[in-house]
This record gives structure tokens, C-alpha cells and sequence, in this order.
């Protein structure tokens, strides 16, 4: 298909093309009449060549028709000269009249898409037959030949119309290239002169015919009307308007098609038991002379309430439709667009359920617009949120310590601590500060709930655990009065799970207090073992609990590693916790390292053991080793 609508791009492919259409339809009629000739009935084909293909095919018709003219009445050559020269003429304003009359709406190929399209199909036509019966009558008297083709175009005209209808539909919808004239820019006359000189030639060719008795004066006016269409011929293609050379099949279009399907059936339905009923007429010319006046009949009872019938489908339907499409292919950006939007569409004339869809598609279009403005606010704050959000974990990230070399490289103690929040802000915290010269403390914690609050109670626990570890001996007083600071308006109920500890350099001596947090890992030995005692009342729980401390003599080379419920609870992909025997088994596997290769082998494996990236909670561990 591609390619047969590259060659029909081409005019002399289009000149081949009618030639050798017109010589197949002229030999397959010349076979189904055996040979006889009192039709030529590959007339029928040629106004659709000249509408769809233009005046290269028209040629071509003309030049193929003239040869048979030749062949056939060879001692003729006037009378075949002058019905070559009039085929031409009568045809060629067929195209001509399509691309130069109601052109309202800009230039557009041969199609059934609207009402107007329809009336301008008939109105070219109409001119079409009225201008050949002058040609052919001035010439046809006197001139049986002549006259011969004349009257064969009158009676194979129905079947013309029928063809030209599917020709359009076919073209429409294989999108088969159509020959259309090129836009020019010189103009001798204007156009409505070129309308006045067409009208003129129809008026003077009716009143040769009608009223002109004179052979002489006849031939005057016949070559007046000629020299007038011609010059009409020489019309160019002028404006602003490209010629749209793309069309899809419309409701019209198809309905069009679909009701002369129906008459085709109908009038063959008829015509068949005619044939049957009188044999004689089996000849080729008879049964087109026949179906021809069924279809005659039937083209002048229906086309009244056919166009009356397209009014009124193209006023309720397809103009609706169309404003329809029109108006919500614009976009909407504020309030008047709206306002402008629901004009529209409510002076849509239509009483029927596409003013109902109107009303809802114009509702839709509110509810969207409303709901993009809610997006473009919750997005707008979503956005502000995540600043803020990154803010607050850049603020809390800065609070949480890491300056381990300030230990790492002095003489007591090796320190190493890690904390990965499951979203932009923590609730878990370590802590290590210099109590004085001989003592340091450190402290981990885990505030019951995640995002901004538990953030902000890890920030007041973590404060306020420094503040008063730096100027209490005891560290159960410590707790006791954070513990009731943290009561004092904690209107969500968070509480802290919480282990604080501090250790002596000189006397190697841990003191520590634990408020319901995980039992700590402690090596004193060869290995890692589970530092298990009562622990006190979760923080933030109930005012004036009472926290007791403990003591425990270390060694050198002993290490505590503290940790959050985030490391035990971690679970796989079959719902299992990483636990705390796996987490002591995995320490002792590296016992012997640094605290930093301990930590960042613990989270590996608990990485390798969730197979999930997504992380349920926070993770925070803190490691110190006596050197």
C-alpha cells in the first residue's frame, strides 16, 4: 500500500495509472457485452479519476478514450477530435469546481464529513452536468457519434455517483494520496470574477440551447462559452489556507457509506428479479440501462430527506461533538480559562445526552482542576517538609558525636559508635562525654516512636543525661531526675529505654544504670557475654521511680558494646529477628578487632541476614574498650 501511494504522488504515474484503469474497465465491457458497441461504458470511471486524481488522470482517460474513437470511426476525425476535446473540458471542472467553490472553512480533499461537504459533492456535480449537456448539445446536433456519448453519460451517471462515493470512502480511509493543485501566488482576476464568468458561461450555454435557432450565431456563443470556461479553468489556488490532505473517517462519513450500502442492496434486490423475468434483457447495456433508472429513482426520492435527515444529525450530533472536543482539548490554567471553559460548554445546543455529558465532562474538569491546585498545595508542603525534615536529621546528625580519634589516639580508651535512622530524624541516640580528668561517661537510648516527636525527646533526653551526669556522682540520681523531667508534659506518652554508664581510668571501676534498655555485651574473658541484671523503669514513664547503680571492676583490653532494640529486632524477608545470639555470635567472630570493624561486621550482617533494603527501625551501637 506504501508503495502505490508513493507512485500516486507522482503525475505521470498518475497518467499511467488512468490509462491503463480506463483500458482494463474499456476491454472487461467490451467482453461482458460480446463486443457490442452501444455503450461506453468505461465512462462511468472517469469523473471519479478527475475528482480524486486531477487532470493528469483525466489525460489520461481522454488519450485512451481517443485512441478507441479512432479505432472505431476512424473516417470521423471532427467528431472524435471535438469529444476528446469535450470529455476533457466537462471533466476537468469537476476537480476544479471541488477545490474553488465553499471553501468556508479552508481547502480540503473530496470527502463526506459534513453536511456542507455533501451539498458541494451535488452542487459540483449538478454544474458538472449542466455544463456537459450545453457542450455536448451545441456539437451533438446533426452528430450521432457525439451524441452517442452524451447519452451514455447521461444514463451511466447514478452509477458515476455511486462510484465517486466509494472512491472518496476508500481513499479516506486507506489514506490513499490525492492529487490536489498547488497554491499559487499570482492572480489575474479576482475570484468572484472567475465565479461571475462560470455563471455567465451556464447562462449563455441555456439561452444557446433554449432560444438560439441560428447555426451561425450558435456557433458564436458555443465558442464564447468554450473561451469562458476555459479562462475559469486557468483559476488558481490562491490564500492563506493549506489544503488538508489528511482525513479520518467521521460519523458522517460512515453513516454515508452505510446508507449507500443499503441502497445498492436495495436496488439490487430489485433489479435481479427483473432480469429474471425478461431474459431478452440479459445483454450488458440493458441491465446497466436498468439498474441505472432504479438508481436514478432512488438517488432523486431520497436525497431531500437524506440532506434533511444530515442537518439534523450534524446540529444534535456532530456539532455538540466537535465544540465538545474543541473545548476540553484546551488546557486550563486559572479561573477565567474555567469560567470560559463552562461557557462554552453549556451553550452547547443539544438536548439529548450529550448535554448531559457536557454537564459531567464540565464537572470532571472542576473536580481536576480543584484537585491539581490540592496536589500542587500537599506537594508544595510535602516539599517544605522534606527541607525541613533534612534539616532537622542534619541538626540531630551534628549532635550525635564522633569525634573517636580524641580517644583513639590517647592512652585510655578506644571509642566507636554508629547510627542509621529508618527515616530523616532518629529517636535512638549514643552519647560519650568527659566527666572530668579521670572519668568519661557514655549513653544510649531508644525513644518509643519514630519521626519528629521521638527526635525531639531524644534530643531533651540526650541534653539533659550530660547535664546532670557532669554534676552527679550517683547515677541513679541522674536518672531519677530526668526521668521525672521527662514526665512533665509528655502528652503522646513516649518514653525512653535508656543505659548510662561511666567509667573510672584510674581505678578501671564502670558504674552504670540501665532504664529498661538491652542488656549490654561485655568482654572481660575471651569472649563477648551478656551483661544481665534487673533493669529499672523505662524513662518518661512515672514520676519519682527510683533507679539503683551498679559497679563492675574492668580490666584492660575489656570492651562493652551497647546497643538499641533496631540491631535484635531486625527481621528477614520470613519474618525472623536477627536476635541476640546471633548478634553475640557475630561480635565474638570478631573479638579481636578493632571496635570500628566490630560495628560495621555486625551491620553487614545484619544486612546480609534482612535481604530487604528497607529499614524497619533505628540502628545504634557504641563500643568502648579499656587499652
Amino acid at each position: 500500500m506504501n508503495d502505490i501511494n508513493e507512485l500516486l504522488k507522482s503525475e505521470k504515474y498518475i497518467l499511467l495509472f488512468s490509462m491503463g484503469l480506463t483500458l482494463i474497465a474499456m476491454l472487461l465491457f467490451e467482453i461482458l457485452s460480446n463486443g457490442s458497441q452501444e455503450m461506453n461504458i468505461e465512462l462511468m470511471i472517469m469523473p471519479t479519476l478527475s475528482l480524486l486524481l486531477g487532470p493528469f488522470a483525466v489525460l489520461g482517460f481522454v488519450i485512451v478514450e481517443g485512441i478507441k474513437l479512432f479505432i472505431i470511426n476512424p473516417n470521423d476525425m471532427p467528431s472524435n477530435l471535438i469529444t476528446i476535446f469535450l470529455l476533457f473540458l466537462g471533466n476537468m471542472l469537476i476537480w476544479k469546481l471541488w477545490y474553488s467553490i465553499m471553501n468556508h472553512e479552508g481547502y480540503e480533499i473530496p470527502n463526506l464529513n459534513s453536511l456542507t461537504n455533501m451539498i458541494k459533492l451535488f452542487a459540483v456535480f449538478l454544474i458538472y452536468l449542466i455544463i456537459c449537456h450545453i457542450l455536448f448539445s451545441a456539437f451533438a446536433k446533426g452528430n450521432p457519434a457525439i451524441d452517442q456519448i452524451y447519452q451514455n453519460m447521461i444514463v451511466l451517471f447514478p452509477l458515476s455517483m455511486i462510484i465517486i462515493l466509494l472512491g472518496i470512502h476508500i481513499s479516506i480511509k486507506y489514506k490513499i494520496p490525492l492529487y490536489t493543485p498547488k497554491r499559487q501566488l499570482k492572480q489575474f482576476l479576482p475570484n468572484k470574477i472567475y465565479l461571475i464568468i462560470l455563471i455567465l458561461a451556464i447562462i449563455i450555454g441555456m439561452v444557446n440551447i433554449q432560444l438560439i435557432s441560428s447555426p451561425k450565431y450558435s456557433v458564436m456563443l458555443t465558442a464564447l462559452i468554450i473561451l469562458l470556461l476555459i479562462i475559469y479553468l486557468t483559476n488558481p489556488m490562491t490564500g492563506t489556507h493549506q489544503i488538508k490532505e489528511k482525513m479520518e473517517l467521521n460519523l458522517i462519513n460512515k453513516i454515508n457509506f452505510s446508507i449507500l450500502l443499503i441502497l445498492l442492496i436495495i436496488m439490487l434486490v430489485i433489479t435481479l428479479p427483473i432480469l429474471f423475468l425478461i431474459p431478452e434483457y440479459l445483454n450488458i447495456y440493458e441491465i446497466i440501462n436498468i439498474f441505472s433508472e432504479i438508481s436514478e429513482q432512488f438517488f432523486t426520492l431520497i436525497l431531500i430527506p437524506f440532506l434533511i435527515y444530515l442537518y439534523f444529525l450534524e446540529k444534535n450530533m456532530m456539532k455538540p461533538i466537535n465544540r465538545l472536543s474543541e473545548s476540553l482539548s484546551k488546557d486550563i490554567n486559572n479561573k477565567e480559562e474555567y469560567q470560559k471553559l463552562k461557557n462554552d460548554l453549556n451553550s452547547i445546543n443539544a438536548n439529548n445526552e450529550l448535554k448531559t455529558l457536557a454537564q459531567s465532562l464540565l464537572k470532571m474538569e472542576n473536580d481536576l482542576n480543584q484537585y491539581s491546585k490540592q496536589l500542587i498545595k500537599v506537594t508544595s508542603q510535602k516539599e517544605r517538609l522534606e527541607t525541613e525534615l533534612k534539616l532537622a536529621h542534619e541538626i540531630q546528625n551534628s549532635m550525635i558525636p564522633k569525634n573517636f580519634e580524641e580517644y583513639n589516639d590517647g592512652e585510655e580508651c578506644e571509642i566507636w559508635g554508629l547510627m542509621e535512622p529508618a527515616r530523616e530524624v532518629a529517636g535512638d541516640f549514643y552519647d560519650f562525654f568527659k566527666i572530668d580528668d579521670d572519668n568519661i561517661g557514655f549513653v544510649i537510648g531508644d525513644v518509643s516512636g519514630k519521626g519528629i516527636t521521638a527526635s525531639l525527646i531524644m534530643v531533651k533526653s540526650m541534653t539533659l543525661i550530660q547535664d546532670y551526669a557532669k554534676h552527679n556522682e550517683d547515677l541513679s540520681e541522674v536518672f531519677y531526675e530526668v526521668n521525672n523531667l521527662l514526665c512533665e508534659g509528655n502528652v503522646e506518652n513516649l518514653f525512653v529505654t535508656c543505659w548510662l554508664g561511666k567509667i573510672n581510668f584510674k581505678t578501671k571501676k564502670l558504674s552504670y544504670v540501665n532504664a529498661g534498655h538491652n542488656p549490654p555485651l561485655i568482654k572481660q574473658n575471651e569472649n563477648f557475654e551478656y551483661l544481665d541484671i534487673e533493669p529499672g523503669l523505662i524513662l518518661a514513664a512515672m514520676e519519682d521511680m527510683p533507679y539503683e547503680t551498679y559497679e563492675l571492676q574492668l580490666n584492660s583490653e575489656d570492651a562493652i558494646i551497647l546497643y538499641t532494640d533496631g540491631i535484635t529486632e531486625a527481621n528477614s524477608d520470613y519474618e525472623e529477628f536477627y536476635g541476640e545470639e546471633r548478634l553475640k555470635n557475630t561480635i565474638n567472630k570478631h573479638k579481636n578487632d578493632d571496635l570500628e570493624k566490630i560495628i560495621t561486621s555486625v551491620k553487614k550482617d545484619i544486612n546480609e541476614f534482612c535481604g530487604k533494603p528497607e529499614q524497619f527501625d533505628d540502628m545504634t551501637m557504641f563500643a568502648i574498650k579499656l587499652k
